[in-house]
């Protein structure tokens, strides 16, 4: 056999052994590149749990997929790798899936709606993000006190000249039911984060205070707004 042919014969023989090497590559799994993505999910989780307090201004506070965890510098970089391994299955995963995208994926991270917390807190020894529940029902009534003419100050200096552009939002005082006005502004992110928190809060009070019997329908509700002398007026 000349050298031509021998040539030509390994050049079929690696293509043979390719092939038959891709053909026998086992695909992805959904099924199991998820389950392997939430048991990462699940030592990152555990990491962060359970650790003693320290020096509270070391920790810091992280969103990990629908949770807040604490994270101090002991520890973050293994946290890190694990929260990236756990990012890297789930995208795997999404691509393996076969039929309509699953709601279990990474980019839920971005969308999972997640209440806001209200710091870090040393309890029995051990870090944890606090949340509107967790709060004394004294912490929670201070907290409402000083948010409440945040929010209903909130659009104070804006001038009225078009009531279309002016919205009725109503919120609780206690029993009272307090209506205001609103409308779209710059910083109108920040309006929605003081609603939030306010919104967490009152319904943490209502969870606390057993003598709390309110109505749960307003009724004398705002019915319209005006613009008078530059300033937004309600309607009854």
């Amino acid at each position: 056999m000349n050298k031509k042919n021998i040539l030509v014969l390994l050049v079929l023989l690696g293509l043979t052994f390719t092939f038959l090497f891709t053909s026998c590559k086992k695909e992805d799994s959904y099924e199991e590149l998820s389950r392997i993505a939430d048991l990462k999910l699940q030592e990152a989780v555990k990491l962060t749990q359970d650790r003693p307090c320290g020096d509270i201004d070391e920790w810091s506070i992280e969103t990990l997929y629908y949770r807040y965890v604490p994270i101090h510098p002991s520890f973050k970089q293994e946290y890190e790798n694990l929260k990236a391994e756990y990012t890297t299955l789930r995208q795997r995963a999404d691509k393996a899936f076969k039929g309509p995208v699953p709601y279990n994926t990474a980019l839920v991270d971005i969308y999972t709606y997640l209440p806001p917390h209200f710091g870090l807190r040393c309890v029995e020894g051990k870090m944890k993000v606090m949340m509107a529940n967790d709060l004394s029902l004294s912490e929670i009534n201070t907290r409402l006190e000083q948010l409440l003419p945040e929010i209903l100050n909130f659009f104070k200096e804006e001038s009225c000249s078009d009531n279309t552009k002016w919205h009725i939002l109503t919120i609780r005082k206690d029993c009272e039911f307090i209506p205001l006005v609103t409308t779209q502004t710059p910083n109108f992110r920040v309006f929605g984060e003081k609603m939030e928190r306010y919104s967490q809060l009152y319904q943490a009070k209502r969870n606390l205070d057993t003598t709390m019997n309110c109505l749960t329908v307003n009724d004398k509700p705002a019915k319209g707004v005006v613009c008078e002398n530059g300033k937004p007026v309600l309607q009854y």
